[in-house]
């Protein structure tokens, strides 16, 4: 691939992350207002009405045009980061699970007692 090819694919996940983003964001919103008993502007219901875009799993991300696992450093860096992301949403789910008395499932109760890897 070309350096341009590169560049227009990585502006184009940015973009999808952060459409993503906003429609989970008024998501968020709509039901924080009816909780609340607010009035929710019309655009924001029309966003939270859209299907988010699925985004690119980094096992995918991670991997050669082969197959094959890439071990370079910035490749492992963005693993280490997606696992971090995950035992930490653990571990915050658990907290809350706690919190509120609600019962968390085994698995991610083992994934939250993992140690987090080091970034390097």
């Amino acid at each position: 691939m070309s350096d341009a090819d590169l560049e227009a694919r990585a502006s184009r996940e940015e973009a999808i992350r952060r459409i993503h983003g906003d429609i989970l964001a008024a998501q968020l919103r709509v039901a924080l207002d009816e909780v609340r008993g607010r009035q929710t502007p019309e655009a924001v219901v029309r966003l939270a009405q859209l299907t988010p875009p699925q985004l690119r799993s980094p096992f995918v991300t991670l991997r050669t045009p082969g197959g094959k696992l890439r071990r370079d450093p910035a490749s492992r860096r963005e693993m280490a980061l997606h696992v971090r992301r995950n035992i930490l949403a653990a571990q915050l789910r658990v907290a809350l699970d706690k919190e509120r008395g609600r019962l968390t499932p085994e698995a991610v109760k083992r994934l939250a007692q993992m140690e987090l890897p080091p970034l390097r």
